[in-house]
């Protein structure tokens, strides 16, 4: 999983990349804060949020969200039955983002499934 979220981080645009469960338990992470569980507990309240919302207006389920920030992006996936949430600092190539995480979703969620 870590080498997974350090190749997202490598990419210039990303600045943290961190996998939490959909509690807000942390999984694993690559962050630039002491405020882990902080984060992880904010990024999956937030991700269950929308869920419900974009449930009860019928719009389907939720994949990918993005908050656009005065610094630049907040961005969160599901990864199978956990939360992919990256950070990006100014504006960059965000299709470039989006297609990496959706990427390493993809490989997240085998990585569970085969435990």
């Amino acid at each position: 999983m870590e080498t997974i979220l350090q190749r997202l981080t490598d990419l210039d645009e990303v600045y943290d990349a961190i996998l939490v469960g959909r509690d807000g338990l942390i999984v694993s992470g690559v962050l630039h804060t002491e405020d882990e569980e902080v984060i992880g507990a904010m990024s999956a309240a937030a991700f269950g949020s929308i869920t419900n919302y974009t449930t009860q207006i019928n719009s389907g389920d939720t994949h990918h969200v993005i908050v656009e920030t005065k610094t630049g992006t907040i961005q969160m996936e599901e990864a199978g039955d956990l939360i992919l949430i990256v950070t990006t600092r100014g504006i960059g190539n965000l299709g470039r983002v989006r297609m990496e995480m959706k990427k390493a979703c993809r490989q997240l969620a085998q990585l569970v499934a085969s435990y």
